[in-house]
């Protein structure tokens, strides 16, 4: 195993069993937690987590992030999906809270693995992309942990400020998007 990765994995967070409290549970796998006293096991999974390339008039409603990880930069609404949440019913969920507007018209990207950091606890995700429609965005405004939002032309987008790789990603397979349909 790795160590430096084993380091920053979810289970190297545990220095006492969840189950019985003993101290020194076995994290010796990155995402495996094993109580050598009581047996208990813990299976720590990727977080499921949706961003959306919003569009309005041909260009793409991006959030300035307010906290870390990456405040300041570039990001796309969205966010975690609650449990008992589909991936679109949270993503529409989370561009209410971030923006306060609605879309519709989700066209699935793709999904990019990615390394969330919050408050030191090192989070996997599996980030899913899509693009969308904002018909009306009369009521937008930043809110939650959106300080601000751009509107940009995609060809206007630095992808250099994206606070995430996975998002990066994303946004290259949406130009591949947009330049099959002579849109960009």
């Amino acid at each position: 195993m790795d160590s430096e990765r084993l380091q920053h994995s979810p289970a190297s967070q545990f220095r006492h069993c969840p189950g019985c409290g003993a101290p020194g549970p076995d994290v010796s796998a990155v995402r495996h937690l094993r109580c050598g006293h009581c047996g208990f096991q813990f299976f720590f999974n990727a977080a499921a987590a949706a961003g959306a390339f919003v569009f309005h008039g041909g260009k793409l409603i991006l959030c300035v992030r307010a906290k870390a990880p990456g405040r300041g930069m570039l990001d796309v609404p969205g966010g975690f999906v609650d449990f008992d949440e589909s991936v679109e019913d949270g993503l529409r969920r989370e561009i209410r809270e971030e923006l306060g507007i609605a879309v519709g018209g989700f066209r699935y990207l793709l999904s990019a693995p990615n390394d969330y950091l919050y408050a030191q606890v090192p989070y996997k995700t599996t980030d899913m992309f899509f693009a969308c429609e904002a018909p009306d965005i009369g009521g937008i405004r930043a809110a939650d942990d959106v300080a601000d939002y751009v509107l940009l032309a995609p060809r206007e987008v630095d992808p250099g400020r994206f606070a995430f790789a996975s998002t990066r990603r994303a946004f290259a397979a949406l130009l591949d998007l947009l330049r099959e349909e002579g849109r960009a």
